[in-house]
C-alpha cells in the first residue's frame, strides 16, 4: 500500500486523536469503575462465596446485577515453609536439587575458548520485535 505524504499525515493525526481519546476513556472507565467498587463494598449483599453484588431494578442497559467478584488464590511462601519444615527437622526431606545451567559458566567456556561464537549465539539467539512509535 503507497501512501502520499498528505495521506501518511492524515494517518498520523487520526492514530495520535484516537489514542489520546483512548487514552481519555480508559482513565474515565477505571475512575467509574472504582468507584462501582466503592459502592459494591459498602451496599453490596455478600454472597456464599464472598462476592459482594448488587441488584439493578432497572435491566433496560442489560445489567442486571453488578458484583464485586472475590478472587482468591494460594501462594507459596518460601520463608515460612523453610521455617516450619526446618523446625520439623525435614526440610533435607522436602528439597529436590535441580540441575541449572549456570549462563555464566558458558560464557567463561566461550571466553576460555572451548566454545565458539556460532555455539553460543545458537544458545543464545537473537530476538527481534518492532514497535510503533509516534515521536512527539
Amino acid at each position: 500500500m503507497s501512501f502520499s505524504i498528505d495521506d501518511l499525515k492524515s494517518n498520523v493525526k487520526q492514530y495520535v486523536v484516537i489514542k489520546d481519546q483512548l487514552e481519555m476513556l480508559t482513565t474515565r472507565q477505571t475512575d467509574i469503575k472504582n468507584r462501582l467498587m466503592e459502592a459494591l463494598e459498602e451496599h453490596g449483599e455478600t454472597d456464599g462465596k464472598g462476592h459482594k453484588i448488587i441488584d439493578l431494578s432497572d435491566d433496560s442497559i442489560g445489567i442486571t446485577q453488578i458484583i464485586r467478584q472475590r478472587k482468591a488464590s494460594k501462594t507459596f511462601d518460601m520463608e515460612t515453609a523453610e521455617r516450619v519444615l526446618n523446625e520439623k527437622n525435614i526440610y533435607e526431606k522436602c528439597i529436590t536439587m535441580v540441575p541449572t545451567l549456570n549462563e555464566d559458566a558458558i560464557m567463561a567456556a566461550f571466553y576460555d575458548g572451548v566454545l565458539t561464537e556460532e555455539e553460543i549465539d545458537s544458545m543464545f539467539p537473537t530476538k527481534v520485535s518492532y514497535a510503533f512509535l509516534a515521536k512527539k
